[in-house]
């Protein structure tokens, strides 16, 4: 019997072996619930079924034997607030200079939906011969021809499934080869131009616009000849303890009143199912057609030139429906993300007047043609692109569909911004001009949240934690909030985890390159990869150490994860339990990257971090600073680092999570001591045991 909070069984596909039942196989989820769900779950099917057969090298992401996960977490579709994430995990294409077993994740009803027709996720290997799409009702599965949607935009390719499925929404009920009844329509991730043409730029895309963006795994579905996966579900989801889920929600609600630390709310928008009036992501208001997300691709074509191109202006409207419907990757394409910050102040600095928040592939597209890179009398011709129209609708939609199918420049453009730069002969360019975290991504709030940057060396990607905002508080001392951080945390903690000094001898003793630091940045790390990528927790929601409408400034964590997980459960886990479950997952995955090629020589930042003007696209940029006596914020927005502290970090990092020293690579013990004997087994078989 499956574990409450469990569907009991993955889908596997091999695509490779037809369009049959031997392509099928239905697996226990017993096996993997020591990972919680999601990135967890993933990257232990990874390891089964790409790395232990020793068959490939894991370097390229479109080789048949890379595996795409779509994978639930226990939270999944049971109602808990910002419950209702599916991760996405697999080799990646964007990733650079290596393609590293990556992830992604997005909201919306699919997840739910399928934990409904009794399934945990949705592993898919190999190629198939012709284009397919998966299709799961219930405990039936089938793979369709999809010869006839290859072609159609993931609006019409949904469209399309809808009237194969022969549904009507809510209009009628309608039975299903099990005998059930359903009034639903089935939910559908799928891809469009973008990821038929594998495209390195692809997201997945959910309903109208629940994305999978960054990661580029709809280029792994088009490298798979898999359009989509559609799935209808019409049982439960079993709780262990019905009575304890609604006495946690009323706990919740009277605790802390909604709109406390979710944000938004209000207007013409929907949300994922579970958040209810907590939060809106899903801005109906913004979007021209369908139930659009809100985020990066929301803002494609807003332009440092050009800042009367709001959020709301029509050409970013449709450029939010452009985004969705060739499932473009909106925050690696765009000209520069949401907002734009001030450099001005610093004449010395390299760009001016203003950094994108996203220095992306759009910005540096436009900034290499003006500074005649490309274009006219060089060697990239930037047809069919019309450079003369720039700030125009008609520049917009030609790039997008330039990139989506590859046409002209759009060919070298869709291979990402990293590897645009490599073409033009530019890499040095990551360290100013083009501002790209490790390993092929665009910054993104990362500094001075040290925690968020730190987090990205150790990771595949940018790891995308909105969590965690210092900004001053009325009414407490800066020393009496940190203490209510370090009280919070679940663990013996002391405050100088939060300490953002970073310049002198104090950033080495209790600042940004301390022991200290290094054991919040393992514990947010640990904590990051469990409670939100694993068991499904959304990252606007969770982790929340303090709240201002709490009677003593508490957030929800660390009561609120445990009591959702125990009640959906039926167990007694500790939080503590879900940040040792997080230490496992961090280790399996860093034998994964030992053997894509990580070495600890590899993590460096890119140039700008050790240079004046790191942090000026920062978010939040008012940090707690400890300075040898005192505590008090401080604007932290010339926040800088040094390569010598960068290694200092790095060194107690490493001792904190039992790597070895010299190469990275984690030990025998800490692997043992985790449950992974049999991941230290294979390293050392390969020579990369710690």
């Amino acid at each position: 019997m499956a574990t409450p909070g469990y569907g009991g069984k993955i889908l596997l596909v091999d695509l490779s072996k037809g369009t049959g039942e031997a392509a099928i196989t239905r697996l226990d989820t017993a096996k993997y619930e020591k990972f919680g769900g999601g990135y967890g779950m993933g990257a232990a099917m990874f390891w089964d079924y790409c790395v232990a057969p020793g068959e490939w090298d894991l370097l390229d992401a479109f080789n048949p034997r890379n595996m795409v996960s779509l994978m639930t977490g226990a939270v999944s579709g049971t109602g808990v607030p910002g419950g209702a994430r599916t991760n996405v995990s697999g080799g990646s294409p964007q990733c650079y200079p290596i393609q590293w077993f990556s992830h992604s994740n997005f909201g919306g009803m699919f997840s739910t939906m399928l934990r409904m027709a009794g399934w945990d996720g949705v592993s898919v290997i190999g190629r198939a011969e012709h284009p397919v799409y998966i299709n799961i009702v219930d405990d039936k599965v089938t793979i369709e021809d999809a010869k006839d949607l290859w072609g159609l935009n993931a609006w019409e390719c949904q469209e399309e499934i809808y009237k194969r499925s022969g549904v009507r929404f809510g209009e009628e009920w309608w039975k299903l080869d099990s005998g059930s009844y359903s009034l639903q329509r089935p939910q559908i991730v799928t891809i469009g131009a973008a990821g038929e043409s594998m495209t390195r730029v692809a997201s997945l895309v959910h309903a109208g616009g629940s994305g999978a963006g960054q990661g580029g795994f709809g280029g792994v579905f088009g490298s798979k000849n898999l359009k989509a996966v559609a799935v209808l579900g019409t049982g439960g989801i079993k709780i262990a303890d019905p009575k304890a889920m609604r006495d946690t929600r009323e706990w919740w609600d009277k605790t802390w009143p909604r709109g406390g630390g979710f944000g938004f709310g209000g207007g013409a928008s929907s949300c994922c199912i579970g958040c209810g009036p907590i939060r809106y992501c899903h801005n109906r208001d913004r979007a021209l057609g369908k139930d659009s997300d809100g985020c990066a691709e929301g803002s494609l074509y807003s332009l440092p030139e050009f800042p009367e191109i709001s959020l709301s202006d029509p050409m970013n409207l449709r450029g939010s429906d452009i985004c969705q419907q060739y499932t473009i990757n909106g925050m690696e394409c765009c000209f520069q993300g949401p907002m734009s910050f001030r450099t001005d102040h610093n004449p010395d600095f390299p760009i001016q007047p203003t950094i994108p928040a996203y220095a992306a592939l759009g910005w540096y597209f436009k900034r290499m043609y003006d500074m005649g890179v490309v274009g006219p009398g060089t060697k990239f011709d930037t047809s069919p692109i019309p450079m003369e129209k720039y700030g125009t609708r008609a520049f917009m939609e030609i790039y997008s569909y330039a990139i989506a199918n590859r046409v002209g420049i759009g060919n070298l453009l869709a291979e990402g911004t990293d590897r645009f730069c490599e073409a033009l002969g530019r890499t040095d360019d990551f360290n100013v001009l083009c501002r790209r975290t490790p390993w092929g991504f665009c910054d993104h709030w990362s500094m001075p949240n040290m925690e968020w940057a730190y987090s990205n060396l150790f990771d595949s990607r940018d790891v995308n934690c909105h969590d965690f905002g210092l900004d001053r508080q009325r009414d407490m001392t800066c020393e009496e909030y940190v203490k209510i951080l370090a009280q919070r945390t679940g663990t013996k903690s002391d405050e100088f985890w939060f300490d953002y000094s970073w310049e002198g001898d104090q950033a080495y003793k209790t600042g940004i390159y301390s022991r200290p630091k290094a054991e919040f940045v393992a514990w947010h790390h640990h904590y990051w990869l469990y409670y939100k990528e694993s068991v499904g927790f959304c990252d606007w929601g969770y982790m929340q150490l303090f709240n201002g409408q709490h009677a003593r400034k508490f957030g929800h964590t660390p009561e609120a994860e445990p009591r959702w997980l125990n009640a959906i459960s039926g167990k007694n886990v500790t939080f503590m339990d879900g940040i040792e479950a997080g230490r496992r997952i961090f280790n399996l995955l860093r034998a994964i990257y030992a053997l894509q090629g990580r070495h600890k020589n590899m993590e460096k930042f890119n140039g700008y971090y050790y240079r004046p003007g790191a942090s000026y696209c920062g978010f939040y940029t008012t940090r707690t600073v400890f300075d040898g006596k005192n505590w008090d914020w401080q604007n932290c927005r010339e926040l800088y680092l040094s390569e010598k502290g960068v290694e200092t970090f790095k060194e107690h990092m490493y001792a904190i999570e039992g790597w070895n020293n010299a190469s990275g690579y984690p030990t025998r013990k800490t692997l043992e001591d985790l449950d992974l004997k049999y991941v230290a087994d294979y390293l050392q078989s390969k020579g990369k045991l710690g």
